[in-house]
């Protein structure tokens, strides 16, 4: 599976502690205050998580990502117990234009067994050929992107002043429950078509 394709599957924590999820609530409706078309930047409550690490299996390498994961079981207790706090608001800025800021994110903060387990993870899959299709791990909550949809009202960028307020924002704590592998395409309604999941 080449690294450099666009990804269709990804492996992720998801986030289920109701304070983080009121925190991004208030953010999100502090933004849309400033600007109502960012209703359509705005993720999904429900779908909520931190992003592991980005793939794109083709048909075939889908049951090798899921024993990929299921192999991985027997490694969680050394990652376990594992809580992050998410914390402060941040952005990934256009490549091009480091002005245009395209996703605004709450950050987690440094957490050095997080890491431990995405680099084991991901070592993991490539036993099995399977690699990342992004650059880097950076451990973030997703409030907001850019999207087609967002850019045909008018907003191709998610202007700082429009949560520079909330900046500081101390989200919560979140405990790790499990691992998931996600599935982007098969997303109808509430949270993601999960694939395979492992529990701590």
């Amino acid at each position: 599976m080449a690294g450099s394709q666009s990804p269709n599957y990804f492996l992720a924590i998801q986030v289920s502690d109701e304070k983080i999820k009121e925190n991004v609530q208030e953010v999100q409706s502090f933004m849309k205050k400033k600007n109502m078309n960012l209703s359509y930047t705005m993720n999904n409550l429900d779908t909520l998580h931190i992003t592991l690490g980005l793939y794109r299996p083709e048909n075939d390498e889908i049951s090798e990502a899921k024993k990929a994961l299921e192999e991985f079981q027997g490694s969680l207790n050394t990652f376990s117990p594992l809580t992050f706090t998410v914390s402060t608001i941040e952005s990934f800025q256009d490549q091009e234009d480091p002005d245009d800021h395209d996703v605004v994110y709450a950050a987690v903060t440094d957490n050095q067994i997080l890491k431990d387990l995405v680099g084991a993870l991901r070592k993991s899959f490539q036993k099995r050929d399977l690699f990342v299709t992004d650059k880097g791990f950076v451990s973030h909550v997703t409030i907001c992107r850019i999207t087609a949809r967002s850019r045909e009202r008018g907003i191709t960028r998610i202007d700082p002043s429009y949560y520079r307020e909330k900046a500081s924002t101390d989200f919560g704590k979140q405990h790790a429950k499990s691992i998931q592998l996600c599935s982007m395409g098969k997303q109808k309604s509430g949270y993601y078509h999960v694939e395979k999941e492992i529990y701590f």
